[in-house]
């Protein structure tokens, strides 16, 4: 049988000691850290989709001052505790115990759908980084099509007092991307952005994004290390713009009493989608009729990781639940510890 096309599999050697498996993985040294402030993170008010731009193709992120107005902060906050004081503890390793969650905010909250995704400034600025424009022969004719970003979800985080660092990683793990170093930025390489809206303020102390400046123009298998973060404090309203390329993760909460809440969007490449939308206005009750083989081919299961889940859920956890108990709820095809070597072969 043919092996599945992989861009990675021939970049690290598995390997077991002791009951456990690891992953040898060859040594990045030309992928420099950057050092920066939050001030020059920080847009200057007021804040517009070109200062936006400069300051992600440099950093790969940065912070965005009153971003939305204190009403409307609170009406999703509103519209998102009942579900998250229904949350439970994670059932894997992805998220500390004591972070609970809200996912599909946008079908959840009219105010997160209107106010959030529609901001002037989140659609500026995912046209530049993600609208896409094509041509091609059809017939005698050269054919042209532009494909808008669109929505990929949009999560609400909770987290509590006593969570521990959350593991810095890239979202755009999820599209399969292997990334190349860049000196500098490259348009066409990302398949997703993020906005962070700041529900309460987050700091240092109660869980702010740990973010790594410049992470995005890093070679796929450069291993970040935690003195090359930053925390992306913000106050109440604030927002963080991220392309999925960079790494980050959640921070420990050291706090006693405090929770710190953000809901968190992802725009993505209006191309990453199923060419014929058979979901709309079918009844559940005829997926729930079909086989697993059926539903899995129709996409209503999830791609490892973290791919087309339904609340956190793999979509089978619904419509085959006895089918769902066999899954792994990271969503992770394969789990090894990493080992940093000057020759993955030897």
């Amino acid at each position: 049988m043919r092996q599945v096309a992989s861009e990675t599999r021939d970049k690290y050697v598995v390997f077991e000691k002791e009951g456990i498996k690891y992953a040898k993985v060859p040594r990045n040294n030309y992928d420099m850290p950057v050092k920066v402030t939050k001030e020059d993170l920080t847009v200057s008010e007021p804040a517009t989709a070109e200062k936006v731009i400069k300051k992600i193709e440099i950093y790969g992120g940065c912070i965005v001052k009153n971003y939305l107005p204190t009403e409307v902060i609170d009406t999703i906050y509103a519209d998102a505790k009942p579900h998250l004081d229904q949350d439970g503890s994670w059932d894997g390793t992805f998220f500390p115990p004591e972070t609970r969650r809200v996912a599909g905010m946008c079908v959840k909250s009219r105010a997160c759908a209107e106010n959030f995704l529609t901001h002037e400034l989140n659609v500026a600025v995912s046209k530049a980084f993600l609208g896409r424009e094509h041509a091609t022969w059809t017939g005698d004719e050269i054919i042209e099509g532009y494909s808008p970003p669109q929505h990929n979800c949009t999560i609400t985080f909770r987290i509590g007092p006593g969570a521990k660092d959350q593991a810095l990683h890239r979202d755009d793990g999820i599209h399969h991307n292997t990334r190349k170093h860049r000196d500098s930025y490259h348009y066409g390489d990302d398949t997703a952005l993020g906005t962070a809206l700041a529900l309460t303020r987050t700091t240092k102390a109660n869980g702010a994004t740990r973010f790594v400046p410049g992470s995005h123009l890093w070679d796929h298998w450069r291993h970040p290390s935690e003195d090359e973060v930053m925390y992306a404090e913000l106050d109440k309203g604030d927002c963080f713009f991220m392309l999925a390329s960079c790494f980050h993760g959640g921070s420990a909460n050291t706090t006693e009493d405090e929770y710190r809440a953000v809901t968190i969007l992802f725009m993505t490449l209006g191309t990453l989608r199923q060419e014929e939308n058979i979901m709309l206005g079918t009844p559940i009750e005829y997926f729930k009729s079909l086989s697993v083989d059926a539903l899995k081919l129709l996409g209503l299961t999830t791609s490892a990781p973290f791919l087309g889940y339904i609340d956190f859920k793999d979509p089978l956890a619904l419509l085959k639940p006895e089918e769902h108990a066999k899954e792994n709820k990271d969503f992770f095809s394969g789990t090894y510890k990493g080992v940093l070597v000057d020759d993955a072969t030897a």
